[in-house]
């Protein structure tokens, strides 16, 4: 699409801002390969795609008709609650549980069993005549049976705590010990007559783990018989090998740096090891682990060369061959194509653009690593034909709206299957600047108001979260932010510990929480006030959880760079969070003291020169309210009243709204719509 003057029109001048046509015109979805390889079908703006491989032509477009629209609404509605609410979604019985929570109800394959986890113990259910077997009797609610923790679940996370053998013949549930782990109460039903008590054991860093282990139970002999899982500390991801007949699961120590994917035989109840990764830091808890055909060899994720890359090994325990290679990170895989023997896999391997992923191949034998696609743009979504001829990929950039192309398998691209448009994006802008030590290029995503006049000056808002291994910053394309809608700049910007760039990137804030993240937020932040549009002035920062700490730790660490804060149900103190995440990434307190005391927001009160607003829900049993409470109490010792402000939510758990609060507090100290000249 194009102007009078034949140039590429602004994503602005388009009718109506057009976001949906400029995001999705050049989208394909719902791809079928036919199995002789002769088409392709596709759905494409509300329309189905006939696509003629042989001849590399579109053949026939039809317009979908009602009943087709709600059958693919109805498709794509029952894979997301497969995806995410168990395939026995149907069964009244089985309910998706909360947060950090397990299931409390299983179904035995042969659909004759519930296995139950009741009063902190599992019983059997008889589907057919509803009589009831108990399976174990002492549980309490410190000693449970077929369930974990919210510490397991929102971190590792587990959301089962009981397995059927394929063969329904037994069951394997979790033994869950907290007596020595502290309760932590909050106060519940606070806008009742009468208020709760509301009490969950909760590890804090650095403080006794609950003690965890796994037991059988034999539905002919009625025995159960405890499993041998070793004396590592955490046990999680439980699965089963394609044939049923072992019984996977992971293994950690504390530190999390010494990870083994462990096979119980469910026979002989003998165990052995599979595979095992170490780190000298932190060691991902979940690499992928996927399986080909013969239910023997199997597709691991690594990072021991300090990228994540493909190996391919086998269940005996030993190593076949590597798959991936490379100084750059894998980041996903396509298709494992065992027909013609290569493996599809996407990698950040563009050392020019580093945020842009590409199409790669190799065959399983770990020979004929090739590149595939080769535009200095991010290519995704990508699908391969059934017979291994034909590749789709899409691809797009910050500033490029997404189109898609049809290429064969050897990398030659054959046709555009959906062109988007030709436009220029001014709303949104890819940025790079230097780290504080000189060693990464760190990147982040300017967003401008929609009627952007670069001669004003206008307040920015960083929108962060910046914990471990997440990740904000990625090359698709963008129109702006909701946050622009209100006059201001936003910026996100990724610093170092965030994902996506390798081993070292991540290890940089390793220990450190709360110091070179930060410190990247605030150099990016300098970066953008050398514009002119840009009012130094005026910078807020907000964010929550982790983003939330960023927030407080930003104003107070950086007074001279955020004028204003949002700090939206952040920890305030490392040593206030649960042991799982914070020992990750901290090690322990007894290890690293410097490190808590330096990631201590209460540390930095006497700097607090701009305006904080606190925002915390009440009943949030995830990020406790002391963190919100600690940093009160010591901005009151500081006697900053007229600096800081609260907004409490006597409902609230971890998620809560409140962003009408948070943009009246901006707006007050920012001032958008006073934008000067």
């Amino acid at each position: 699409t194009g102007n009078a003057d034949g140039q590429p029109v602004s994503s602005t001048q388009m009718r109506g801002g057009g976001s949906d046509s400029l995001a999705t015109m050049g989208v394909i979805s719902d791809i079928e390969w036919s199995e002789d390889g002769k088409t392709l079908t596709f759905i494409n703006r509300g329309r189905k795609v006939t696509f003629d491989l042989e001849n590399e032509k579109v053949g026939a477009v039809q317009a979908l008709t009602k009943e087709e629209k709600k059958k693919l609404r109805d498709e794509r509605r029952n894979r997301y609650r497969r995806r995410y609410m168990g395939e026995d979604s149907d069964d009244p019985r089985i309910k998706r549980p909360a947060r950090g929570r397990q299931y409390k109800v299983e179904k035995s394959p042969d659909k004759k069993w519930y296995a139950v986890c009741e009063d902190w113990n599992v019983v059997l259910e008889d589907i057919e005549t509803g009589k009831i077997r108990p399976v174990t009797t002492s549980g309490t609610r410190k000693y449970r049976y077929g369930t974990a923790n919210w510490m397991y679940g929102e971190e590792l996370p587990v959301r089962h705590g009981m397995w059927w053998t394929p063969d329904s013949k037994k069951l394997i549930y979790y033994v869950f010990d907290e007596r020595p782990v502290q309760d932590y109460y909050l106060a519940g039903n606070l806008t009742e007559v009468v208020t709760s008590n509301l009490v969950e054991g909760y590890t804090k860093a650095g403080d006794p783990n609950p003690v965890v282990s796994l037991e059988i139970y034999d539905l002919e002999t009625g025995i159960r018989t405890p499993v041998e899982t070793g004396d590592m500390k955490y046990i999680f991801l439980m699965r089963f090998t394609p044939d049923g007949r072992e019984f996977l699961f992971n293994r950690t120590d504390r530190h999390q740096r010494h990870l083994d994917v462990v096979a119980l035989d469910t026979e002989t109840l003998s165990t052995r090891v599979v595979v095992t990764e170490t780190q000298q830091t932190w060691q991902d808890n979940a690499p992928l682990m996927q399986f080909l055909e013969d239910g023997k060899r199997f597709i691991w994720e690594t990072e021991k060369n300090g990228f994540k890359q493909y190996e391919l090994r086998h269940l005996d325990g030993r190593l076949l061959n590597g798959l991936s290679r490379g100084d750059y990170p894998a980041a996903g895989i396509v298709k494992v194509d065992e027909k013609t023997g290569y493996l599809y896999y996407m990698a950040a391997s563009d050392r020019k653009n580093p945020l842009c992923l590409q199409v790669h191949r190799v065959k399983l034998n770990g020979k004929d690593q090739k590149k595939l696609t080769a535009k200095p743009l991010n290519h995704g979504n990508a699908s391969v034909s059934s017979d291994g001829k034909w590749l789709t990929v899409q691809y797009e950039n910050v500033a490029t709206p997404p189109s898609t192309a049809l290429y064969t398998t050897d990398g030659k691209q054959a046709a555009v299957l959906a062109r988007g448009p030709d436009v220029k994006n001014d709303r949104s802008e890819l940025f790079t600047f230097k780290s504080a030590d000189g060693k990464w290029d760190l990147y982040g995503i300017l967003h401008k108001p929609a009627d952007f006049d670069p001669d004003k000056k206008y307040p920015l808002i960083v929108s962060v979260y910046g914990g471990p291994a997440s990740r904000a910053i990625y090359q698709r394309f963008r129109r702006g932010h909701a946050y622009t809608a209100r006059g201001y700049l936003v910026a996100q910007i990724d610093n170092r510990g965030t994902s996506g760039r390798g081993k070292d990137f991540k290890n940089a804030g390793y220990g450190k929480l709360g110091d070179v993240d930060i410190q990247d937020q605030a150099d990016g932040v300098k970066f953008l006030r050398q514009r002119s549009y840009v009012d130094g002035s005026r910078i807020g920062i907000v964010g929550h959880s982790y983003g939330g700490y960023m927030a407080a730790m930003g104003i107070l660490k950086h007074p001279d760079v955020f004028n204003v804060a949002v700090d939206r149900a952040g920890p305030t103190w490392w040593r206030n969070y649960d042991s799982i995440y914070t020992e990750r990434y901290m090690s322990l307190p007894q290890d690293n003291e410097d490190g808590y005391e330096n990631g201590k927001a209460m540390n930095y009160v006497k700097n607090l020169k701009g305006q904080l607003l606190i925002m915390h829900g009440l009943v949030d049993d995830n990020v406790h309210p002391n963190n919100a409470f600690q940093l009160i109490d010591a901005l009151n010792q500081e006697k900053k009243f007229k600096h800081y402000e609260t907004r409490f939510f006597p409902k609230g758990t971890h998620g809560f709204s409140g962003t009408d609060m948070q943009w009246d507090f901006f707006d007050r100290h920012l001032k958008p719509e006073k934008v000067s000249e």
